[in-house]
C-alpha cells in the first residue's frame, strides 16, 4: 500500500514539475515577445524621426520647420508615456460595463462634436476645415482627430461583444447581428464627416475581427463576394457609364485612380499626388538616392510629411529600405497575432486580433495609396506620418498588447 502511495506522490510531483516548466516557458516566451515589440517600436521611432527631419529639410528657410519636427517629437513622447501607462494596466478592466458605456458615450459625443461644430460658424476656430475636409478639433494649439482616436474604443467594444458571442455560443447570424448596431453607429458618424478613408478602415477592422470569430467561412465568403461585386459594378459605372462632368470631387478621385491603374494616366489635378509619389519610388530604385537626397519633398509632392510620407522614404532608401520597413511592421503584426493565439481569454483574443487588424490594414492602405493601387483616402502611415492622434492611439494599442502578454 505504501508503495502505491509513494508512486502516486512521484507521479504527482512530476506532473507539478512539468506544469511549472510549461508555465515558466510561457512566461519566458511572453517576456521575449514583449521585449521584441519594444525593440521594433524603438526602431520604427528612430526611422520615423530621421525620415521626418529629412522631409522637413526642404523648409530650412521657411518658417515652421522646427515646429513640425518639435510637434512630431512631442507626439511620439506622449505616445511613449501612454504606452508605458497602458501596458501596466490590466487589460480586462477595459471590458467592464461602466468602461464600455463610457467609451461608447465619449465616441458618439466626440464624433458628433466634429459634425455639428463644423456647421456652426462661431466654432470654426475649434473645428476647422483643412484642405476641404473636416475631422479635427483644435484645443490649446493642438489638433485632435476623434475619428482616428476612437478606433481603439471601437475595437474594445467589438471585442466585448464578440466575447459574449463566444460565451453564449451564438451562431453566425447572431454574432453579426450582435455587432452590427455598434458598427453602424461608428460608420454613420464617420461618414457624416465625409471621411471615406477612415470609414473604410473601420470596416476593415470589423471584418478582420469577424473573420477570426465563430462566423462561418461560407457566410464570410458570400458577403465578401457580394461586396466585391458591388464595388466592381460601382467602379465600372464610374469609369465607363456615368457622366464624368457631373461628378463631385470624391468620384473624380475614383476616376483618377481607375485611369492610373487601367491606362497609366495621371492628370495634373487629382492624380498629381500619385504621379509624384510613383516618381519618387521610381527614383529610389533598389538602394535609394541616399538619406536627405530626395527631391520630391521640395514642393513637388503635396502632403510629403503626412499621407505620402512613405514616398519620400522610398525615394531615399529605395526598395531595400521599403522591404526593411515592411518587415518590421509584419514582425510587429506577427507578435500581435501570437499574442491572440496564446490568449485563452476571449476578450483578450479579440482585442489582440482587432489591434493587429487595425495596425496592418492601416499600413497596407497607406502603401497601396502611395503606389496608386487604391484611391487617395488620406490614411496616415502608423508612427511615420505627422499627426499626434494617430501616433498616440497606435502606442496605446501596443500598450494593451503588452498588457495581454503579461497575463497568464
Amino acid at each position: 500500500m505504501s508503495m502505491i502511495v509513494e508512486n502516486e506522490n512521484l507521479y504527482n510531483k512530476r506532473n507539478q514539475l512539468n506544469r511549472q516548466d510549461k508555465e515558466e516557458a510561457m512566461k519566458r516566451r511572453k517576456r521575449i515577445r514583449n521585449g521584441g515589440i519594444v525593440v521594433i517600436l524603438i526602431l520604427l521611432i528612430i526611422m520615423s524621426l530621421l525620415n521626418m527631419v529629412s522631409v522637413k529639410l526642404e523648409g530650412v528657410y521657411l518658417k515652421g520647420i522646427f515646429k513640425t519636427i518639435r510637434n512630431h517629437c512631442t507626439y511620439i513622447s506622449a505616445g511613449i508615456v501612454v504606452f508605458m501607462f497602458v501596458s501596466t494596466r490590466d487589460y480586462k478592466k477595459w471590458k467592464s460595463k461602466k468602461m464600455i458605456g463610457f467609451l461608447l458615450l465619449i465616441s458618439i459625443l466626440s464624433l458628433l462634436a466634429v459634425v455639428i461644430g463644423a456647421k456652426i460658424p462661431a466654432l470654426k476656430k475649434y473645428v476647422p476645415t483643412i484642405n476641404g475636409a473636416i475631422g479635427w478639433i483644435r484645443v490649446a494649439g493642438f489638433s485632435i482627430q476623434p475619428a482616428e482616436m476612437m478606433k481603439l474604443p471601437f475595437i474594445i467594444i467589438l471585442a466585448k461583444l464578440l466575447e459574449k458571442g463566444e460565451e453564449e455560443k451564438y451562431k453566425s447570424l447572431g454574432i453579426i447581428a450582435n455587432v452590427a448596431g455598434i458598427v453602424l453607429i461608428y460608420l454613420i458618424l464617420v461618414m457624416l464627416e465625409k471621411d471615406l478613408g477612415t470609414t473604410i478602415h473601420y470596416i476593415a477592422i470589423a471584418v478582420t475581427m469577424l473573420f477570426m470569430s465563430r462566423v462561418s467561412m461560407k457566410l464570410i465568403v458570400g458577403l465578401s463576394s457580394l461586396f466585391i461585386g458591388v464595388a466592381g459594378g460601382f467602379f465600372y459605372y464610374v469609369a465607363f457609364i456615368g457622366d464624368k462632368l457631373t461628378y463631385g470631387y470624391r468620384l473624380r478621385r475614383v476616376v483618377s485612380y481607375l485611369n492610373g491603374v487601367l491606362k497609366n494616366e495621371y492628370d495634373l489635378d487629382i492624380g498629381y499626388q500619385v504621379a509624384q509619389s510613383l516618381m519618387a519610388f521610381g527614383r529610389g530604385g533598389i538602394l535609394g538616392e541616399g538619406y536627405a537626397n530626395g527631391v520630391q519633398k521640395y514642393n513637388y509632392l503635396p502632403e510629403a510629411n503626412t499621407d505620402f510620407i512613405l514616398a519620400t522614404f522610398g525615394e531615399e532608401f529605395g526598395f531595400v529600405g521599403m522591404l526593411l520597413l515592411l518587415f518590421l511592421f509584419v514582425l510587429l503584426f506577427n507578435n500581435i497575432k501570437r499574442t491572440a493565439m496564446e490568449t485563452t481569454d476571449y476578450f483578450g483574443k479579440y482585442l489582440a486580433i482587432g489591434i493587429g487588424g487595425y495596425l496592418i490594414t492601416q499600413v497596407l492602405i497607406n502603401i497601396y495609396v502611395a503606389l496608386g493601387m487604391l484611391p487617395v483616402f488620406g490614411i496616415p502611415m502608423p508612427i511615420f506620418s505627422a499627426g499626434g492622434t494617430s501616433i498616440v492611439t497606435i502606442f496605446a494599442a501596443m500598450g494593451i498588447i503588452l498588457s495581454i502578454n503579461k497575463q497568464r
